[in-house]
């Protein structure tokens, strides 16, 4: 898989509930744990989207 480089700032609240998530699941990186919630959150949009 091609990746593009971005520049994101999160919010610190946000970051503390990605690492909690992260030690939660046991994903070994941050990137993993943010790439992961971005796919969880997609699917349940196509399916919101499905009415």
């Amino acid at each position: 898989m091609k990746r593009i480089p971005k520049l994101i700032k999160f919010p610190t609240d946000l970051v503390q509930q990605i690492e909690t998530y992260r030690k939660k699941k046991k994903i070994s990186t941050f990137s993993g744990a943010v790439y992961a919630l971005l796919r969880k959150g997609l699917q349940g949009t196509d399916r919101d989207n499905v009415r």
